[in-house]
């Protein structure tokens, strides 16, 4: 009899029993939509003092008036990616050495190359390759080269570091397939997806070995050196090629579709972007 009565207190108390799972579940999720959500920004002091800046009408004529993609972009991708450069120029730490005017334009600089690289994926925050971006006058010297530079990427540090003198004039002349925004940026883009497992890094990967395998063959650093289209800089290693691949994919498309189309065709793939859209 006793059991009877404590199995109807039990009946009683599963309804209560019911809704405690279903608020548990519903904190649960909740929890792990904020750990997510704050894993994915980077939760840091510096992030929580600089929130995302939105773009004004200066900044977006700036843009356009430099960026020469960035005028034939469909509304929506002006967009996405006013939206994505607008939280590059405010997340990332921007560091200024010597006397440097217009600091505002040369942040835009970095930025415009970050998010033109990546318009076309998912991961534009390069979260694992780009903590800081440090900017210099013009040439400096590299304590880790032991040389003068007008840029370079020290990806144990996360670090990008330009000549501002250099970088505004990679956009000067927009066709010239010489951008060290661009080139640099790509350098990180490589170890961004380096040690990831997403699709979309995978894909990038796979697209990557194809072009070492072609970078590698003889028939194509014969090819490369009898054409006048990649600078000479394009035959320094793989690194350096993919980087210089970069700059003319963005800035002559149909150039390097016409001297390179298989080169054009992966570097598209890996992208998910296609320049003579």
């Amino acid at each position: 009899m006793e059991d009877l009565t404590n199995f109807e207190e039990l009946i009683k108390l599963l309804p209560y029993l019911v809704y405690i799972t279903l608020f548990s579940c519903f904190v649960l999720a909740f929890v792990k939509l904020i750990y997510e959500r704050l894993a994915q920004e980077r939760f840091t002091f510096f992030n929580l003092f600089h929130p995302v800046k939105s773009i004004n009408a200066k900044e977006r004529r700036f843009i356009s008036s430099f960026l020469v993609p960035f005028q034939s972009f469909t509304p929506a991708q002006k967009k996405l990616f006013l939206k994505r450069f607008a939280w590059f120029k405010s997340k990332k730490s921007f560091v200024f050495y010597g006397d440097i005017e217009n600091k505002e334009e040369i942040k835009a600089y970095v930025s415009a190359s970050a998010i033109l690289m990546t318009l076309g994926l998912k991961n534009f925050r390069f979260e694992n390759s780009i903590s800081r971006v440090i900017i210099y006058p013009s040439q400096y010297y590299s304590n880790i080269g032991k040389r003068h530079h007008i840029g370079e990427y020290n990806p144990r540090m996360k670090i990008l570091v330009f000549s501002a003198e250099d970088l505004k004039h990679g956009f000067k002349i927009p066709n010239d397939n010489k951008n060290l925004g661009l080139h640099e940026v790509a350098h990180a883009l490589l170890f961004e997806n380096r040690r990831k497992s997403t699709w979309e890094a995978r894909k990038f990967k796979v697209g990557l070995a194809k072009l070492g395998k072609v970078f590698n063959s003889n028939d194509f650093q014969l090819k490369m050196q009898n054409s006048d289209y990649l600078r000479d800089y394009a035959q320094t290693n793989f690194i350096e090629f993919f980087a210089v691949l970069v700059e003319s994919f963005f800035e002559s498309p149909k150039d390097l579709e016409k001297e390179f189309p298989e080169l054009y065709f992966y570097l598209k793939k890996m992208l998910n972007y296609n320049m003579q859209r």
